[in-house]
């Protein structure tokens, strides 16, 4: 009986552990595409601010026509 409870607990712990990997594997990954979205995100804010402080964007300045 005891050995089939320790055997049942290494098996648990053995399945906990094995999905902890791909976790590990897949967050630097996710968090490099993460920082990438917020660059590029960053970058169209602000070439939409220079296109409408130049008034190339009549349609999303605030002057009316």
């Amino acid at each position: 009986m005891l050995l089939a409870g320790l055997v049942t607990l290494a098996h648990r712990i053995l399945l906990l552990l094995s999905g902890f990997l791909p976790t590990a594997l897949l967050l630097p990954w996710l968090l490099t595409w993460a920082l990438l979205a917020g660059v590029l995100s960053l970058l169209t804010r602000i070439l939409v601010l220079l296109l409408r402080h130049r008034g190339e964007l009549p349609c999303w300045t605030s002057e009316g026509s």
